[in-house]
C-alpha cells in the first residue's frame, strides 16, 4: 500500500529518496534550476515544479489536489531554507528580516488547500528563537484557548517539535536539527495540543504528540564508509571510476599544515610549529577550533555543510589522507545511496559542472536516514489507521447483515 505525499523545498531530493518506497510523491517543489536537475536525475520530473513556491497560484495547487481523486493527502513534508535561521546569520535573531524566513508561511497556505493528515517539518535548531516560527506554530495548531478551531477553513494539528542530533537516527554525523511532526486533529476540543509560551518566551505544546521514532545508534565513520571501499586520493585528485569521488586541491601551505595534523581527529592545536598558524588564530579566545582539523574514523563526522570540501572551513580534513574529504564521502556521510547522482550544471548530466554547486546540495540536504526514521514512523501509523478503518467498516457491514 502506497500513501500520498508532497515534498516542499525538495532540494536535491534526500527526503524524496526516503519517501519513494512507501509514498507516491504527487508534487515536489524546488526553485533552483541546478538543484532541480539533480532531483530530476534521481526521481524524474513528472511531479517536479521548478518554481518559486510563492508564485505557485492556488489554482495550480488545486489542479494537483485533483490527482488525489477526492482522497486526503497523507503527508506534507517541508524543509524550507535554513540560512536565515542559522546561528551563523549575521543578523540578530529576533529582528532578522531575511526574506527566505517568510517562506515557512507557504506551508500554511499549502496545508489549507490539501488538509494533509500528517506534516513533517525540518530546519535548523535555532529556528525556535524566531518570532516568525512562533507565529507559524500558532497558525499550524489553529486552536483557541479552549481547544477549538480558530479558523474553520484551516486544519488544526497536534504537534511535537524537538531538536534532534542526526547521529541518534543512524547518521554517522553530528547534525542538530529541529524536527516537527504534526497530526491533523479531527475531534474538538483538544486542549493537549494548545501552544503555550515558557517564561523565556519560547513556545511549547501543552501535551506534545506522542508519535516519535526510537533512537538508532549510528555507525562510526569507519564502519559506515568501509563497505564502499573508496580509493585513496591525493589532494585535487579524482577517482576515474567514480567522478563524484574527487576532492579539492590544497595550496602548498595547507599541504604542510595537514601533513602536520595528527591522523584521526588531529587539529591545528596539535601543531608544534607556530609558523603554521594563521595570525588571526594566534589571538586569545579565537573560536572555530575545528578549522584545519581532520575527521576521526573511530568517531562521528561533524556537521556536513556547504563548505564541506574545504579544509579551511571546518573539520573537513580526511582522517588519514592528506586532503579534504571528497564529494562522494560527503554524500555518503549524508547517507545518500552510492548510486545517487548529483550535477552542478543546469541541464547537466551526473557529476558535471561546479563542485561548489554539488557541495551546496549535499550540505543543505536532510540526511536520508534521518528523514527515513520519521517517514517510516508516519507510514507505519498510516498503516495502523488504515487497518483500523477497514476493521470498523467490516464490523459495521457485519452488524447490518
Amino acid at each position: 500500500m502506497k500513501f500520498s505525499a508532497i515534498d516542499l523545498f525538495s532540494g536535491a531530493g534526500g527526503v524524496s529518496e526516503a519517501l519513494k518506497e512507501h509514498f507516491d510523491i504527487k508534487c515536489a517543489v524546488e526553485f533552483d534550476e541546478i538543484i532541480a536537475r539533480t532531483y530530476e536525475l534521481n526521481h524524474g520530473n513528472s511531479h517536479l515544479l521548478v518554481k518559486d513556491i510563492r508564485k505557485i497560484r492556488n489554482r495550480k495547487w488545486n489542479k494537483i489536489k485533483r490527482k488525489l481523486n477526492g482522497e486526503d493527502l497523507d503527508l506534507l513534508i517541508a524543509t524550507p531554507p535554513c540560512q536565515g535561521f542559522s546561528r551563523h546569520s549575521r543578523k540578530k535573531t529576533v529582528t532578522n528580516a531575511d526574506d527566505r524566513n517568510k517562506l515557512i508561511m507557504e506551508i500554511i497556505r499549502v496545508a489549507k488547500i490539501f488538509q494533509p493528515n500528517y506534516i513533517l517539518f525540518e530546519n535548523v535548531d535555532n529556528i525556535v528563537n524566531f518570532k516568525i516560527f512562533h507565529i507559524f506554530l500558532s497558525l499550524l495548531t489553529n486552536l483557541n484557548s479552549d481547544g477549538f478551531k480558530k479558523d474553520l477553513e484551516r486544519p488544526s494539528y497536534h504537534l511535537r517539535f524537538e531538536v534532534v542530533d542526526a547521529v541518534n537516527y543512524g547518521v554517522p554525523q553530528h547534525r542538530k536539527r529541529m524536527i516537527l511532526v504534526g497530526k491533523k486533529i479531527n475531534l474538538f476540543p483538544n486542549i493537549d495540543a494548545i501552544i503555550q509560551e515558557s517564561g523565556k518566551g519560547l513556545p511549547f505544546v501543552t501535551n506534545p504528540l506522542s508519535l516519535w521514532p526510537e533512537k538508532v545508534e549510528a555507525p562510526t565513520l569507519r564502519e559506515h564508509l568501509k563497505p564502499y571501499n573508496l580509493s585513496r586520493l591525493e589532494a585535487g585528485g579524482t577517482d576515474e571510476k567514480d567522478r563524484l569521488h574527487r576532492c579539492r586541491n590544497l595550496s602548498p601551505e595547507n599541504l604542510i599544515r595537514i601533513r602536520n595534523t595528527p591522523l584521526n581527529g588531529g587539529s591545528r592545536s596539535d601543531w608544534t610549529d607556530e609558523g603554521l598558524a594563521l595570525e588571526c588564530h594566534k589571538k586569545a579566545n579565537v573560536s572555530f577550533g575545528d578549522v584545519y582539523g581532520r575527521m576521526n574514523f573511530d568517531d562521528y563526522a561533524p556537521t556536513i555543510t556547504c563548505g564541506c570540501l574545504a579544509y579551511t572551513k571546518g573539520r573537513f580534513g580526511h582522517p588519514e589522507e592528506d586532503r579534504a574529504i571528497s564529494m562522494r564521502e560527503a554524500a555518503l556521510i549524508q547517507t545518500f545511496p552510492v548510486h545517487y547522482k548529483f550535477t552542478g550544471k543546469i541541464g547537466g548530466n551526473a557529476y558535471e559542472g561546479s563542485s561548489e554547486h554539488i557541495a551546496t546540495q549535499i550540505g543543505n540536504a536532510v540526511p536520508v536516514k534521518l528523514a527515513q526514521s520519521f517517514v517510516d514512523l508516519i507510514y507505519n501509523q498510516l498503516i495502523k489507521e488504515a487497518q483500523t478503518d477497514l476493521f470498523s467498516e467490516q464490523f459495521v457491514a457485519t452488524n447490518k447483515v
